[in-house]
Order: C-alpha cells, then sequence, then structure tokens
C-alpha cells in the first residue's frame, strides 16, 4: 500500500495549498522537516507525526480543518462517497477505515483472478 501513502501525501500537499497559499505551504512544510524530521513525501507514510505536529504548530482546531478537508479530498480522489463522521472519530481512525476497505477490495480483486 505504498501508493496510499503517495497518494495521502498529495491529497495533504493539495489541501494545504489550498488553504495557505504555496509560499505558506512551503513555510510550513520547512517547519516540518527542522522540527519534525519528516520530509514532505513521508507525509503519507508517518501520517501520526505529521498530525501531531500539524497540531502544534496550527493548534487542534485548525489542524483538524485541514484533516477533514484532506479526507474529503482523498474520497474524491478515491471515487469514495465522503459521509459526514461524528465527531468523536479520530482522522486516523477513518484514513485506517479507507485504506483498510482499499486493501479488502484489492485482495477480493487478486482472489477473483487467481480462480
Amino acid at each position: 500500500m505504498e501508493r496510499f501513502g503517495e497518494l495521502l501525501s498529495e491529497v495533504i500537499d493539495d489541501t494545504i495549498r489550498l488553504v495557505f497559499g504555496d509560499p505558506t505551504s512551503e513555510l510550513i512544510y520547512r517547519f516540518v522537516e527542522r522540527h519534525a524530521l519528516l520530509k514532505r513525501e513521508e507525509v503519507g507514510e508517518k501520517i501520526e507525526v505529521f498530525q501531531a505536529f500539524l497540531e502544534k504548530l496550527l493548534g487542534s482546531e485548525r489542524a483538524l480543518i485541514i484533516q477533514a478537508a484532506s479526507l474529503k479530498r482523498l474520497c474524491l480522489k478515491l471515487r469514495r462517497e465522503y459521509e459526514e463522521i461524528e465527531m468523536y472519530f479520530s482522522f486516523l481512525d477513518e484514513l485506517y477505515e479507507v485504506k483498510f476497505k482499499l486493501l479488502v477490495s484489492h485482495l477480493e480483486r487478486e482472489r477473483l483472478a487467481c480462480n
């Protein structure tokens, strides 16, 4: 599921650029790289680290807005219908659920191909 991490990095980057613009986005990524020791292309694979740093940098409410918008964009990109989630579900829970659904459908396609 390396592709999922790449896709997630791309979606988060798109969202941050839409919200903050290119110059501010570059500044955010420089902060992430310096202080969280996380390169831009690693964001999708190390989402927990990125999420924690984004909360420290922007505050939890602003980070939650970025996370929710990113999740919506990810679902749209995957041609999945996005359903509003309850406040008690965390961003990571939703990401893992989407990733699990993708893995299950991928495994089912492989199983059918083998039969």
